[in-house]
């Protein structure tokens, strides 16, 4: 930094201390925050629809593994390959039993 730039970065530092010190004596207007507030409301019942849609989803995944529906159906699919595995090509019963 040379002598030059020294010379204006005083003049230019006291007037951002005094633009900021007329702010802060200024005060806030009232509603100066408030797309704050809104944002921070857009974010609370973001993250609230989010943690609903995923509580949801976990849900549905857990009780279709233990659905009595599907746990029938698998048993049945199973016990017939096993039948079939073990019923010897020829047997006329065979067909029966499945």
């Amino acid at each position: 930094m040379n002598c030059s730039e020294a010379l204006r970065l005083s003049p230019l530092l006291s007037r951002l201390l005094r633009q900021l010190s007329a702010n802060a004596s200024r005060g806030a207007a009232p509603g100066d925050d408030a797309y704050l507030y809104i944002l921070l409301i857009m974010i609370f019942y973001g993250c609230l629809a989010g943690a609903l849609i995923l509580a949801y989803t976990r849900s549905r995944k857990l009780e279709s593994k233990h659905d009595p529906y599907h746990l029938y159906i698998e048993s049945d699919w199973s016990r017939r390959a096993r039948l079939a595995a073990a019923a010897p090509p020829d047997c006329e019963g065979a067909e029966q039993l499945l």
